[in-house]
């Protein structure tokens, strides 16, 4: 598992570099950078940079946090139609002037604080056109208040369309595997009525507005009239998908003991991440200062790492008694936080190439790792509690045959007791009335014989009453040598004709054997009392391979109406057959009656 998710790790890194390797397409001019501290206009602009001369020879500059606008100044040649390339969609006020007739002109104005349509492509980033000559453009890049990076490209119009083709098609990828977790969380959550698919799948729908909003896609394609919302939206989203990725963490983890503790921490974060994205909706960006927003975002950067750090706690937590949950999420979690980590070093001053792949790719990659393998955990959190849920079942069942077991034992000692009590007592008793009787009867012998003949049929009634209610030799001798002492008794009065035929050679546990004994009884009962049969066939036998005990009772009576109310006899025949986890089997018509119980046991050694 670890090792397919490293794996799948470095495919995913390596594959988004790849189709994220633009580079074939454009060209890095070299710029001078300089802040504009004092509001300089272009002509002094210009002076500054000059003075201050720091190059960017990479294509990229990153200020980070910044209290002011920028001054970029960038020198072209292009021997073709060709397009300058701000690869930033989240400038707040972009001018660009040129030089005519000795002066400083502004030929363009846009930016997230206008309407998208200003925009000359139709694309998230800042584009203008350049025909082939040697130009000179100075541009004012203002994002005060706000991390700032400038990666500034040149494009030939014959390489922009494939440039512009290859990087939706990697957008594209992104939103269809999103979009393909989406539908799958959405159908667990409808089928399984589980929460934490809901959670996951808005935590997804959540993070990827975000993703869009950094990529600039959801201002032209959501909000387009919207300016004042384009600013706001990915600290929005940011903030909304870490309140259900904190709900999710809580849910996906069990904690016993101290997880009230760690949730309360949860919902104080939620609630600091809900107070502040309701604070940012209401705020106006483009009027409030610098200062305000540096706080603002540097407070959210706080809350964020925090609501890291929570997320760290309860994978350590987890650790200690769900170890294999514990790592698809530390996994999941490390894809993500990695590219977080990166994204907030971008705002501050870090420039260079893999930076810029990190800020604008590197999230949505990350995010992808992520949700693909806490999917997989969620399967396999399925698969954790359903083994937990069957070990309690079998623990519970366990403790449930242990009780049973204990209440056959106690009613089967009792019976026990009380046969010998009606053996050796009540037997002993009708025997020496027997004896008295004889004795006193002697001058009257046909009364002698016939009180002789009615003790001896109740002593002989009583002694197989006695017998049935345990016999002694059943735990020394087994069912088969019982229930043939049993049949040879049956046999003995004029009533039924009895066959027992059995292939038993092992012995079974002597819970099992005593049901079979009370099912055969109380079969036979029911027979004699019920059935005006003549001839009995009893039958057991045994499959080795699938140790199956298999018992046939069947009679030549007169049988029984189907679905006709059972008495207490058949109730409790059924009630043993359960307890045995085994089959029963009732055929019954005007030419007799069949029934076949199977049992699955382990045999049991004498």
């Amino acid at each position: 598992m670890v090792t397919g998710s490293i794996l799948f790790f470095f495919f995913m890194l390596l594959g988004s570099f790849q189709l994220t390797n633009f580079s074939r397409y454009f060209n890095k001019p070299v710029f001078l950078v300089a802040p504009d501290s004092t509001g300089y206009t272009p002509e002094k602009a210009v002076q500054s940079l000059q003075e201050r001369n720091e190059k960017i020879k990479d294509g990229f500059f990153n200020a980070g946090f910044t209290k002011q606008a920028w001054w970029v100044m960038v020198r072209t040649e292009p021997t073709e139609d060709s397009w300058i390339q701000i690869a930033n969609p989240h400038i707040n006020d972009i001018r660009i002037y040129e030089q005519q007739g000795g002066k400083w002109e502004e030929v363009y104005k846009s930016g997230d604080y206008y309407p998208y349509e200003q925009r000359i492509l139709d694309d998230p980033d800042f584009w203008y056109p350049v025909k082939p000559a040697v130009h000179t453009y100075l541009m004012r890049i203002d994002k005060k208040g706000e991390s700032l990076n400038v990666p500034l490209r040149l494009v030939t119009e014959r390489s922009l369309a494939p440039y512009l083709s290859d990087r939706n098609f990697f957008n594209g990828i992104f939103i269809g595997w999103v979009i393909l977790l989406l539908l799958l969380n959405s159908f667990l959550w409808i089928s399984l009525k589980d929460h934490i698919h809901l959670f996951y799948s808005l935590y997804v729908a959540f993070s990827v507005c975000w993703i869009i909003s950094q990529w600039g896609i959801g201002f032209r394609n959501f909000w387009p009239d919207l300016p004042s919302f384009t600013s706001k939206s990915r600290p929005f989203f940011s903030n909304i998908s870490y309140i259900f990725l904190l709900e999710l963490t809580a849910r996906f983890f069990t904690i016993p003991n101290t997880q009230r503790h760690y949730t309360k921490a949860i919902r104080l974060l939620q609630i600091l991440l809900l107070v502040s994205s309701i604070g940012l909706l209401l705020t106006d960006i483009p009027s409030s200062g610098p200062l305000l927003r540096y706080g603002y975002l540097t407070t959210m950067n706080i809350i964020w790492l925090l609501a890291l750090g929570i997320i760290i706690l309860f994978i350590w937590k987890g650790y200690k008694t769900q170890k294999q949950l514990s790592l698809f999420f530390l996994i999941a979690f490390c894809f993500f936080s990695i590219y977080i980590v990166l994204l907030l070093l971008s705002q501050y001053n870090i420039g260079s190439d893999w930076m810029f792949y990190a800020n604008m790719y590197g999230s949505p990659v990350g995010f992808l790792g992520e949700s693909t393998i806490l999917s997989f955990g969620l399967t396999q959190r399925y698969n954790f509690y359903k083994r937990e849920k069957e070990q309690a079942m079998q623990a519970l069942e366990k403790e449930k045959r242990a009780a049973a077991d204990k209440i056959i034992q106690t009613q089967e000692e009792e019976r026990n007791r009380l046969a010998r009590e009606l053996h050796d007592g009540l037997g002993g008793l009708l025997g020496g009335i027997r004896m008295g009787a004889h004795h006193r009867l002697k001058p009257y012998p046909a009364e002698q014989e016939w009180i002789a003949e009615q003790l001896d049929l109740a002593v002989t009634d009583l002694r197989n009453i006695a017998h049935d209610l345990m016999p002694v030799q059943l735990q020394e001798q087994g069912l088969d040598r019982v229930l043939e002492k049993a049949v040879a008794r049956w046999n003995m009065g004029d009533e039924l004709k009895v066959h027992y035929n059995s292939s038993i050679k092992q012995r079974y546990p002597l819970r099992t054997e005593a049901a079979l004994y009370r099912i055969v009884l109380e079969l036979m009962h029911n027979i004699k009392k019920h059935a005006d049969a003549t001839e009995v066939n009893i039958e057991i036998w045994e499959e080795e391979k699938k140790q199956r005990l298999t018992l046939l009772v069947e009679d030549n009576g007169k049988g029984f109406e189907a679905g006709k109310e059972e008495g207490i006899g058949w109730k409790s025949i059924r009630q043993r057959v359960q307890y045995m986890e085994g089959k029963i089997n009732i055929d019954s018509s005007h030419r007799g009656t069949t029934v076949i119980i199977e049992i699955f046991m382990e045999k049991e050694n004498a």
